[in-house]
């Protein structure tokens, strides 16, 4: 992908003006780059700009996005524009996921960013918010693909995590400053989205989900699109087994993503072994949650014991828990 021609210099302008007029008038700015900002809102990309955002136009703009049908001309982004060098895959799903869906997420992003990859994602509660920690857990580089305006970070929830991917990777919007949120233009996100990735994997998607609509204009664009397998009966996995139908690649582990992509995977970090009461807990759980009561029951151990050895083995990462209970991570 491409970088910045001559990174910070239209920042570096707009800086130094206080309208559009003086901006358009710049005798910094060459002819090209002059037609191309009468495209854009100067008024509000100045705000962008001076909140800290990246201003990119032209030859700025990734190179790869070029092969969307209409290109934006322009775009917003706060952090590290070294997050676009590298391989890009896309990790997309319900905001409404199961346990098993964010675990999945989670792993597969932490495996591909151990190997390098940047992991693309829409910063929405759910398979993108798991994509995002598991990108970040795995100490590689992920980026945010808004379908707000850069000063209008949704879900508000995440605005802890969004200021953590800034500094690993970083957000990215097509809409200035000041920009009305509006349904379609996450729709319009999701082609960001599918053309800044090279593959695109699903991981939970009902039908009408967004995320099919971001698989189908990555698979017209020639990616290659992934799709986690699950049970038959889970109903917010059947739009993504329509997508096996129509040729996507069923896919169950990250090396396989890697292996099409041609990187290799990072070394496998070794497991803690459970003992003892936790070895009996582990036995005790599957993917689907169940309650410290139910596991209690199982076991026949204090719930005391139980609640201690849980906390133990969510920190080693042997249990994954979320409102409904505990549950065994997916194994990848």
């Amino acid at each position: 992908m491409a970088a910045e021609a001559e990174p910070g210099r239209l920042a570096a302008i707009l800086q130094e003006v206080s309208d559009e007029a003086s901006f358009l008038s710049h005798p910094g700015l060459t002819e090209g780059e002059r037609k191309r900002a009468r495209a854009i809102a100067t008024e509000p990309a100045l705000v962008a700009v001076s909140q800290g955002a990246k201003l990119l136009i032209g030859e700025e703009i990734p190179e790869i996005l070029q092969e969307l049908p209409s290109p934006p001309s322009a775009l917003y982004f706060r952090g590290d524009l070294a997050a676009f060098d590298a391989p890009t895959v896309a990790i997309v799903g319900t905001r409404h996921a199961s346990t098993y869906g964010k675990a999945i997420a989670q792993k597969f992003a932490e495996t591909l960013a151990r190997a390098g990859v940047t992991v693309v994602s829409g910063g929405a509660l759910g398979i993108d918010t798991a994509a995002h920690r598991g990108a970040l857990a795995g100490g590689g580089r992920t980026v945010a693909v808004f379908g707000t305006a850069i000063d209008r970070e949704y879900p508000s929830v995440n605005s802890t995590l969004f200021r953590e991917i800034e500094a690993r990777g970083g957000l990215l919007s097509a809409y200035a400053c000041g920009t009305p949120t509006r349904d379609y233009r996450f729709l319009q996100r999701n082609g960001l989205v599918a053309a800044l990735s090279l593959a695109v994997l699903v991981v939970e998607a009902p039908p009408r989900s967004g995320a099919l609509h971001t698989a189908h204009l990555a698979a017209d664009m020639g990616r290659d699109v992934f799709v986690v397998p699950a049970d038959i009966d889970r109903r917010s996995f059947h739009g993504a087994f329509g997508l096996l139908r129509d040729g996507a690649q069923v896919c169950w582990n990250p090396n396989q993503i890697l292996e099409v992509m041609g990187i290799d995977p990072a070394p496998r970090e070794s497991s803690p072994e459970a003992e003892g009461p936790a070895a009996q807990i582990l036995a005790a759980l599957g993917s689907d949650p169940i309650s410290a009561e139910k596991i209690v029951e199982r076991t026949s151990l204090s719930a005391p014991d139980v609640l201690a050895e849980l906390t133990m083995l969510e920190l080693d990462g042997l249990v994954i828990r979320d409102s409904l209970g505990y549950a065994r991570p997916p194994r990848v």
